[in-house]
């Protein structure tokens, strides 16, 4: 019986390692998909669910190499809509904060330890045209 004891203690002991991995969404609209899974895996497994302007989802991951890819809900663009996603590998050894955000509006905090960034790349609005000064005789 002590035998048996020993080996589950040992088993508890050795098995993969769970950190908290806190995702953020710092961007005007829904995340609709949410996927983190092992680097390199060419399985993303199924959605961790969608994520609300502002909100945030705690999901815990084994300790290693890790890889997050986020699809927002589809937005409108000029005469037609698209679908933007961001990502990032990152290497998870202790608990961390992913804050998803749009590359045109980095949001404070980025810097503070334990904390990545992972933006949707969002164009510049273009600039209106400036106006020519008349010069007309």
């Amino acid at each position: 019986m002590l035998r048996i004891l020993i080996a589950l203690v040992l088993v508890g002991a050795c098995g993969p390692s769970l950190q908290t991995v806190q995702l953020v969404n710092r961007t005007p609209r829904t995340i609709a998909e949410i996927y983190l899974y092992p680097s390199g895996s060419t399985n993303h497994g199924k959605s961790r669910g969608s994520l609300a302007p502002n909100a945030t989802l705690d999901a815990k991951l084994a300790t290693g190499n890790v890889e997050v890819l986020a699809v927002s809900e589809k937005i409108r663009v000029d005469q037609g809509s698209e679908t933007k996603t961001a990502s990032l590998t990152f290497s998870l050894a202790a608990p961390v904060t992913l804050v998803f955000h749009d590359s045109s509006q980095p949001p404070p905090g980025l810097d503070r330890p334990g904390t990545l960034g992972v933006a949707f790349r969002v164009d510049p609005e273009p600039e209106p045209p400036k106006d020519e000064p008349d010069v007309t005789p």
